[in-house]
């Protein structure tokens, strides 16, 4: 008698308002809930479906007994497969569940695609509440100089404090104007492709407060050291020499990302330079003439990622080391009383939103550059 596999069903998840609640009271979303009750480690390893496509699966199967079309949330259009419409979700009693978090997680998506903000982020942190305070390396100058500690001496210490102010937290999206019945008959992905590109410009904004925070710090003492032009050139403009310094300034961290806004990045791209493109991987210098080279033992004149900003600073360029540099902390939950309003098919507007802060986590791994033009 041959083995018959059978694999397990979407286990059967009471679906009400509550999941929102509990989900919330643990700090996370209703997606991560939903994954610890019914994991998809359980179903194997070719199991292609999170736990919520699970439960819109289980959902399906209860709309098709009635014999109505299941819910449907993007199309393929070359297998004649199309998107449902929004009014598909509330085809059943339990199914206008699981609507508000399909809109979270489109809006979510949204946000985590590549922009501006992926290149300044080290690090994102979800927390469960409005108020945090960062964690941060402090090194004493002192001990840190000492090539070695003799005996009986104090060992140098780094120590990780929680920085003495809470950050400052942000509210980031938009609401949607729009009741259930102007939108009822949308098809999905159309409805997904709105909330996308109304999200794009929440991205935009939280990484200019990210920026912000890179150069001014986050309120715990920690703004980045400036220099100056003229203080490390005698030249009138930025020029090859002024910026190696600049540069060796990083050590023994690297500067991984330039930011700067169109006239500062130009003046940048611009600067003369020996015999050296300056966008790509340097690793000679000369020294003394031609005949005579080097190669440098440490990744002072590494490859590094230049960023357009806007809205950057006049006359700045900032320089740090995106391992080490910017923390992006995350409030998970949702606002319950609009999310049972969409349940209910009640709401006047739909908000999407996500709220954020920045720390900064090693303040020396980032630098700034008046240029002085």
């Amino acid at each position: 008698m041959s083995n018959v596999t059978v694999t397990p069903k979407a286990y059967d998840i009471p679906l009400s308002i509550d999941l929102y609640r509990k989900a919330n009271e643990r700090g996370v979303t209703m997606s991560q809930y939903l994954e610890m009750i019914d994991p998809s480690e359980k179903y194997g390893p070719n199991e292609k479906k999170d736990a919520f496509q699970r439960q819109v699966a289980r959902v399906n199967e209860e709309i098709m007994k009635q014999g109505k079309n299941p819910i449907v949330l993007k199309s393929i259009p070359e297998k004649g497969i199309w998107a449902s419409k929004v009014e598909a979700f509330y085809t059943t009693e339990h199914s206008p569940v699981l609507f508000p978090e399909y809109i979270n997680r489109t809006a979510r998506e949204a946000l985590e695609v590549d922009d501006i903000l992926n290149e300044l982020v080290a690090i994102r942190t979800p927390i469960d509440s409005n108020a945090y305070r960062t964690i941060y390396i402090d090194t004493d100058a002192k001990p840190k100089s000492k090539k070695r500690v003799v005996e009986g001496a104090e060992i140098p210490v780094a120590e990780m404090k929680t920085s003495e102010n809470t950050l400052t937290i942000h509210k980031y999206g938009r609401r949607i104007k729009a009741t259930y019945e102007a939108i009822r008959r949308m098809r999905m992905d159309m409805l997904a492709l709105h909330i996308q590109a109304i999200m794009r410009q929440a991205g935009v904004d939280r990484a200019a407060d990210g920026y912000k925070v890179l150069i001014e710090g986050d309120g715990n003492n920690n703004a980045a050291v400036n220099f100056d032009r003229s203080k490390l050139t005698t030249a009138d403009k930025l020029d090859y020499a002024g910026w190696a310094k600049f540069l060796f300034e990083f050590y023994p961290y690297q500067m991984t990302s330039l930011i700067g806004g169109i006239d500062e990045l130009v003046t940048f791209l611009t600067m003369s330079a020996p015999n050296v493109d300056p966008i790509r991987l340097i690793e000679q210098l000369r020294f003394g003439n031609a005949s005579q080279t080097g190669t440098m033992a440490q990744s002072i004149f590494n490859n590094y990622r230049i960023v357009y900003l806007p809205d950057a600073t006049a006359d700045k360029l900032v320089g740090f080391d995106k391992r080490y540099a910017l923390e992006m902390v995350v409030e998970i939950g949702s606002d319950i009383s609009e999310t049972n309003k969409i349940i209910e098919s009640q709401w006047e507007q739909i908000v999407v939103s996500e709220v954020n802060g920045f720390g900064i986590i090693l303040p020396e791994s980032r630098k700034t550059i008046t240029l002085n033009k």
